[in-house]
């Protein structure tokens, strides 16, 4: 599993202490690695505010003093549980991992990428997951849909 790396997730508030979440490392907390992140580095430009009037050629367009805002985005991300006791482990650990994705949104890191971004919430889950062979060992290979819905702050380790 050269290509496949470690990431790291934090749900976005506070607990019930009013204490930030903790930061989760895959490896470690669910036994999940990650294949391929697909952040998007400068994403398609929303549409100003802009009004048009028949009497007038062209349109009044808004553009905001800190200039135009960008979209949000979807990803699909490709991860790995590796098999290391039954079936059922396996299937604990991945649901579990998809369990704590449902919770809200969340900030999401890449070791691999180093790029990082906030207001992530999961869009999907796909059906096709499958099993694959690599370094004498057994993963379960799966792909989630996230939503990105702040394409411009970017996210670091502490």
């Amino acid at each position: 599993m050269e290509k496949w790396q470690n990431f790291f997730l934090q749900l976005m508030g506070t607990d019930a202490n009013d204490a930030p979440y903790p930061i989760c490392e895959s490896v470690a907390t669910w036994g999940i690695y990650c294949k391929k992140i697909p952040f998007v580095i400068f994403n398609k430009v929303k549409d100003p505010a802009k009004r048009s009037w028949n009497d007038e050629d062209g349109d009044d367009e808004y553009i905001p003093k800190d200039g135009l805002k960008l979209e949000a985005y979807t990803m699909k991300v490709e991860f790995g549980c590796k098999k290391s006791g039954s079936i059922a482990d396996v299937r604990n650990k991945v649901g579990t991992f998809l369990n704590h994705l449902k919770l809200g949104q969340f900030k999401l890191y890449s070791s691999y990428t180093r790029i990082g971004r906030q207001n992530v919430r999961l869009d999907g889950v796909s059906d096709n997951a499958k099993w694959k062979s690599d370094d004498n060992n057994e993963y379960l290979i799966f792909e989630v849909t996230l939503k990105v819905n702040d394409p411009v702050t970017d996210v670091t380790l502490p």
